[in-house]
């Protein structure tokens, strides 16, 4: 019997949350990403913004407090980069709508 080795083994959790957004197209890659906005954006942020819309590679994020147009769009380029991790199969450029 070969012994098992256990730095192969990946949580099962985590292993299903890639499975899911690998398989994830149109509506149910939206939902994939609003259930882990908080966690992709960071929580105060996600307070600010939201996830409405994605086309294709375009996803449009909601400004839910227009004092924050400014230093939302200064932090586009670095939400481009997590979601492209995040998402590296569509990897969404971000329209903001106020």
């Amino acid at each position: 019997m070969r012994p098992v080795r256990t730095d192969t083994f990946v949580r099962l959790d985590t292993l299903a949350d890639g499975l899911l957004r690998r398989m994830s197209k149109g509506d149910t890659a939206l939902l994939w990403l609003r259930s882990r906005w908080g966690r992709i954006v960071g929580e105060p942020l996600a307070r600010k913004i939201q996830p409405t819309g994605l086309s294709g590679r375009r996803l449009t994020v909601s400004l839910l407090d227009p004092a924050w147009k400014k230093p939302v769009e200064a932090t586009l380029p670095e939400l481009e980069r997590r979601l492209a991790e995040e998402m590296p199969e569509l990897k969404p450029r971000i329209t903001l709508k106020p």
